[in-house]
């Protein structure tokens, strides 16, 4: 028996305040979480011809994409992130809410990308987000 849950439970739940009403970003069809800690190399003559290294900076990355849905709150809050860059929120959810059942991670973080894809003729209009943390990742559990 595993503890994987299904793909389609994750979501992505946004505040503008720490202590605020988080809301869900509509829609989503991806929703991935990237944590990445910088090596440092700290090779010397001692290590006996072996490489030896340090953890660094850590960072965490969030790359989410959704249906285009203007009047969506969470597409509202993240839109005026990247447009003012303002500091935001994220609850990043294996499962659960923002309050009930919550298994994930949180963290502050700033949005550095959006791509709208406004006309197509194989796809409906879609946001792709890249969101990047801002202060540490904490898991939920």
């Amino acid at each position: 028996m595993t503890d994987a849950v299904s793909g389609m439970t994750g979501s992505l739940w946004v505040c503008t305040t720490i202590g605020g009403t988080y809301v869900k970003l509509g829609e989503l069809s991806d929703l991935r979480l990237r944590i990445d800690g910088r090596e440092i190399d700290t090779s010397n003559v001692d290590d006996a011809g072996w490489g030896s290294s340090i953890s660094g900076a850590r960072s965490a990355e969030v790359t989410a994409t959704n249906n285009l849905i203007l009047t969506d709150a969470g597409y509202a809050i993240i839109a005026a992130a990247i447009l003012d860059g303002s500091t935001i929120y994220a609850k990043i959810l294996q499962s659960g809410t923002a309050t009930v059942g919550t298994k994930g991670w949180t963290m502050a973080c700033g949005v550095n990308s959006g791509n709208l894809t406004l006309a197509g003729t194989a796809t409906q209009q879609k946001a792709d987000w890249t969101i990047k943390n801002r202060g540490a990742l904490t898991e939920i559990t």
